[in-house]
């Protein structure tokens, strides 16, 4: 029996759907690495990575390859970002206190101790300018070149290659700072 080319255009479109859907949902755990590295909050994390799975999906057309779906959801991601900040005019990071910690266990001093270096990064992160941020996450912890974070940010190559150089040396000098508060001697006082 052979199928209409109608039959077989849905048939293979259903295929394609499954196979997009399938490695969409495999990207969900860097995008929200991602997302959390540029808000530091969990809760917006999720819904900036929710909106761009829909986002996605609904452009899903637009798509020229699966091989470069990690730049383009990124791109998107980054939008939904810039849109997000636009709407609320200013950007209100959480208080420490407020962050729920949810990776820490207290018996254990070897994931205290990441936890606390964790932390101590997040926080140097989260003093950089959001450029920086950007810049540093997407190059440093996702592993785009220089052109892709370009693409992405609608941002020249130079500027791209300033923002990594001086948000990986503020990050540097911020980590140091806050390794030699950890280890500050106070000293003993006499009688």
């Amino acid at each position: 029996m052979k199928l209409t080319s109608k039959v077989a255009d849905l048939f293979c479109e259903s295929k394609e759907r499954r196979l997009f859907n399938a490695q969409l949902e495999s990207k969900y755990e860097r995008l929200y690495r991602l997302a959390y590295a540029w808000s530091h909050q969990p809760a917006l994390a999720q819904d900036l990575v929710q909106e761009t799975m829909l986002k996605a999906i609904e452009k899903r057309k637009k798509l020229d390859s699966l091989e470069h779906l990690d730049a383009w959801l990124t791109k998107i991601m980054h939008n939904l970002f810039l849109d997000n900040m636009r709407h609320k005019r200013r950007w209100e990071f959480a208080e420490e206190s407020e962050i729920d910690l949810h990776y820490t266990v207290e018996c254990n001093e070897t994931q205290l101790i990441k936890s606390q270096t964790n932390q101590a990064f997040y926080q140097a992160m989260a003093k950089l300018s959001l450029e920086q941020r950007q810049a540093i996450s997407l190059s440093d912890l996702q592993g785009f070149s220089y052109q892709e974070i370009s693409e992405i940010t609608s941002t020249p190559i130079g500027t791209v290659m300033s923002r990594l150089s001086r948000g990986r040396e503020k990050l540097k000098q911020l980590l140091q700072s806050h390794e030699l508060q950890q280890h500050k001697v106070v000293p003993l006082r006499r009688k």
